[in-house]
């Protein structure tokens, strides 16, 4: 049922957007004139104006409006994630903003026999009511776009292909609002002007006033909906806290009363737990996955969108969906996938007190996941991106927190360096120091998520020094710091090598001369381009580096 209710919603919602892109299309030949608009209105309109368009367009906008108000009212609470706020508050929106407008024509039409062409129309927003109807308008135009994108993100963004069709869908999105408010304001400023020289000039029609009266009362209708749905929504919850309350324990003997009805997910965020949930809660990944400890016997069965993804991810039975599973007696739960750390949730970001280029001296580190398609195998798509965001994380953090700069994350591989400040020696003390810690890190990683892993993440390192150009790249209004010089590739190749010599880290003895005095045992490693073989260092394990690194801190 609630698949059901689901694919219906997206279906309505795709027919909804298609007309809007339509009617934003005819939009914009209004920068050319009025008469160009109208003439488009016949291509790109006409098939919504027959009986069979009309019908699909109505039909699907009460359904998808029924549909959005019975999500609102099954939605047990509102901490919802910041995107689906913004869907819900501006899909509640549209309808104040297009009422007004769309039933003053269909009803002007049916009932009344009124006839609106463009002129009409832009004449009322322009000449009648330029600082009240003229902003609803665009308005609406701007809020009805920004929610059907944000849904459309929503349904596209778990498909393959979605990353590299980003930059043009981007484009299409930012077009299309703005060309179609161009349109509106062109064509508006010259009905204005022809209005201003008494060329155009529209009487009211006698029954304009029962027409407002009957728009008036539909947005009246719709606003008491709208209250009574929130009304209901207070009354069930306080019903369900005060008479139906459903005791779920988590990890710690934490406890708390959630009203019968919420998601194991919901009553996560309403509590304040965090609890992980990379889909946003719509069953398409296993990120909120739980494991019921006491009160398995008593669960509802599983849907068949919950079904579908624990067959997917071999769930026993005592697994199941927090977003999904609505707990009708008291359970013990722990959570199977480990929240990520909030100090992680700009690991990747970075300032830099660098302005234009300059030469310095810096040591590149570079990480690359090793077998990355083998720990993705078998994984649904949004719990693969889960595994290698917390890979990226954990490696940017500890580099970060070393002062290290993220200068590009491509694929699994990370490209790093040390020295924007202080001295080299400095710099390579903090990059064997954070090549350490990503080895610890990556460690900690596998004890976390030993449950989830078919096999550990294992990761190669490469580091090497030398003279590069360090400044901002900049692209339209982004900025990114970047170096360019032979010491990035190199590490990058030294990192390669460590695959060949069953290694975990590969440094330059460039690099280690600057971190510490000391002489260990060196291989001489051939990179293409290079003249002359690369003397390097290789670590095998943990405690070599850890020698090095307590070395360079005396």
């Amino acid at each position: 049922m609630l698949t059901a209710v689901r694919s219906l919603r997206l279906t309505t919602g795709l027919i909804l957007f298609s007309y809007a892109t339509s009617h934003f299309l005819n939009h914009a030949f209004g920068i050319f004139s009025v008469e160009a608009w109208q003439e488009a209105s016949k291509f790109l309109l006409a098939p919504w104006q027959s009986y069979v368009g009309l019908f699909v367009l109505y039909g699907s906008f009460f359904i998808h409006a029924l549909l959005g108000l019975y999500a609102l009212y099954r939605r047990r609470q509102l901490r919802i994630p910041a995107a689906e706020a913004w869907q819900l508050a501006l899909g509640l929106t549209i309808p104040l903003l297009l009422i007004p407008h769309a039933a003053n024509l269909r009803l002007g039409h049916a009932l009344y026999g009124m006839e609106f062409g463009y002129r009409q129309i832009l004449y009322q927003l322009w000449v009648v009511s330029p600082d009240f109807a003229l902003p609803r308008q665009i308005l609406l135009l701007l809020v009805l776009w920004i929610h059907g994108c944000i849904g459309l993100r929503s349904w596209l963004r778990p498909k393959v292909w979605y990353p590299r069709a980003l930059p043009l869908l981007v484009t299409f999105a930012t077009l299309m609002p703005t060309l179609a408010i161009l349109g509106l304001v062109s064509a508006g400023l010259a009905v204005r002007e022809a209005a201003q020289h008494n060329a155009v000039r529209f009487v009211a029609n006698a029954a304009q006033q029962s027409l407002n009266r009957d728009v008036n009362w539909i947005l009246i209708s719709y606003i008491g909906l709208l209250i009574g749905v929130f009304g209901l929504r207070a009354a069930r919850n306080w019903y369900a806290t005060r008479f139906r309350g459903i005791r779920i324990t988590y990890p710690g003997n934490r406890i708390i009363n959630a009203p019968a009805g919420f998601s194991v997910l919901e009553a996560s965020r309403w509590a304040g737990i965090p609890h992980e949930s990379v889909c946003g809660g719509r069953g398409r990944c296993s990120t909120c996955r739980i494991r019921v400890v006491k009160g398995v016997d008593l669960l509802p069965a599983p849907d068949p969108l919950e079904s579908r993804t624990l067959r997917r991810i071999f769930a026993p039975a005592n697994v199941r969906l927090a977003c999904q599973l609505r707990p009708l007696e008291d359970l013990t739960i722990e959570l199977l996938v480990p929240q990520r750390m909030a100090a992680m949730s700009h690991a990747a970001r970075f300032d830099a007190a660098v302005d234009g280029g300059r030469e310095l001296e810096i040591v590149a580190m570079f990480v690359d996941l090793r077998e990355s398609t083998a720990l993705a195998a078998g994984l649904l798509p949004y719990d693969a991106l889960f595994l290698f965001d917390r890979y990226v994380q954990a490696v940017t953090g500890t580099i970060r927190n070393h002062g290290g700069r993220v200068t590009s994350v491509a694929g699994d591989g990370i490209m790093s360096f040390f020295g924007l400040d202080g001295t080299a020696a400095s710099a390579a003390r903090h990059a064997f120091a954070a090549a350490l810690d990503v080895w610890n890190a990556l460690d900690g990683l596998n004890d976390e998520l030993a449950g989830e892993l078919q096999a550990p993440i294992r990761a190669g390192i490469g580091i090497h020094a030398g003279m590069a150009v360090v400044g901002w790249v900049s692209v339209d209004i982004s900025q990114s710091l970047q170096f360019l010089g032979d010491v990035g590739n190199i590490a990058a190749k030294l990192e390669a090598q460590s695959r060949t010599l069953d290694c975990t880290l590969v440094a330059s003895v460039a690099a280690l001369r600057l971190a510490a005095s000391t002489e260990l045992e060196t291989v001489a490693i051939t990179i293409l381009g290079q003249s002359d073989p690369i003397p390097a260092t290789v670590f095998k394990t943990k405690s070599q580096l850890q020698r090095l690194v307590s070395i360079a801190d005396a």
